[in-house]
């Protein structure tokens, strides 16, 4: 009996030997991982020192100067790095989904207008009018809000248990409040309340940033052209001195570094990874912390390391607990 050679094609005689594992895919792997390492805690190391840079350019310059410096370096920096993917991408183009449309520009700019300048924009009202190491942990506690907000539109077990971590927080919050208003702490009601703001925009930006279509680097750059308009006004409807000193190079190193940098690393470091090394963002709540500590910043007094010990506990409680949960909405 003859074969024709199609049927001898068609019809192997058994299954095709599995192709062994390349080494080198191995190390290609374990390379892209690393860097993506190396970039997240890039990320960290930035926002790590925001609090610290930051308040040190308070010491010497009005607080509309300080935001006008912050947001015009960080969009200027964010613009190039647009720019730079813009340039990628004409020159080689690549398959995309269905064209962005205006609803997705304007939702990625409400994004970056709440998300960016309204989170920069009241941290730093926060870290003028209340103690930095108080105000700095309260900003960064956006899960409290986040963890109440998933409790209320997705109940369960996990989300409860969020649920449960942000009232320790909010009484962390109240006890600081409490400790200021009894003249034991330092600092007015405005910073606390613009820090808790600050971490109401940053909950929003974390919830709302995966729904958007537009790209992150869209709604950033918006964020950043409104916070700067904001920032002059503030400056020029008050009386600030402009007279260029060192603190000038802190603040821009602030929208260079924390604000453009910080959010080019992580995002890189987040793509490289798949998202796995998210869990490394609960170090930068206790590293800033951390950094104020040992750079000789206090806590108000003992309530409120109290306080705010509390507060931290609730941040890193819900994050980790999000985690846990398998769905990682955080």
């Amino acid at each position: 009996m003859t074969y024709s050679k199609q049927s001898r094609i068609s019809t192997p005689p058994g299954p095709l030997p599995t192709a062994p594992v390349v080494p080198e895919k191995a190390t290609a792997r374990k390379s892209r991982f690393l860097t993506a390492v190396a970039f997240a805690f890039g990320g960290i190391g930035f926002w790590s020192t925001n609090a610290l840079a930051g308040s040190t350019a308070l010491k010497e310059l009005d607080l509309g100067v300080v935001l006008t410096l912050q947001f015009a370096s960080a969009t200027l920096a964010l613009a190039v790095i647009v720019a730079a993917q813009e340039s990628r991408r004409r020159a080689r183009p690549v398959r995309q989904g269905p064209p962005l449309t205006r609803s997705d520009y304007l939702r990625s700019g409400l994004v970056g207008l709440i998300g960016f300048c309204g989170t920069q924009t009241t941290q730093y009202v926060g870290f003028a009018y209340a103690p930095i190491v108080e105000s700095n942990i309260i900003a960064y506690a956006w899960p409290m809000f986040a963890a109440i907000w998933l409790a209320v539109t997705a109940w369960s077990r996990r989300t409860f248990v969020g649920f449960l971590f942000s009232l320790l927080g909010f009484l962390g919050v109240a006890i600081m409040t409490v400790a200021q208003n009894s003249g034991s702490g330092g600092g007015s009601p405005l910073g606390y309340v613009a820090a808790l703001v600050s971490a109401l925009c940053m909950a929003y930006y974390t919830l709302a940033s995966g729904a958007a279509r537009a790209p992150a680097t869209y709604g950033m750059l918006m964020g950043g052209v409104v916070g700067t308009l904001l920032a002059l006004v503030i400056a020029f409807s008050t009386t600030t001195d402009w007279d260029p000193s060192l603190a000038w190079l802190a603040m821009c190193y602030v929208g260079i570094g924390p604000c453009a940098a910080g959010f080019l690393l992580w995002s890189a470091g987040m793509a490289r990874s798949d998202g796995r090394l998210a869990p490394l963002g609960y170090a930068t709540p206790v590293l800033s912390t951390c950094v104020l500590l040992l750079s000789g910043r206090t806590f108000g007094d003992a309530s409120a390391a109290v306080g705010a010990f509390l507060v931290l506990l609730c941040t890193v409680g819900v994050l980790v607990n999000d985690r846990l949960s398998g769905e990682q909405r955080l």
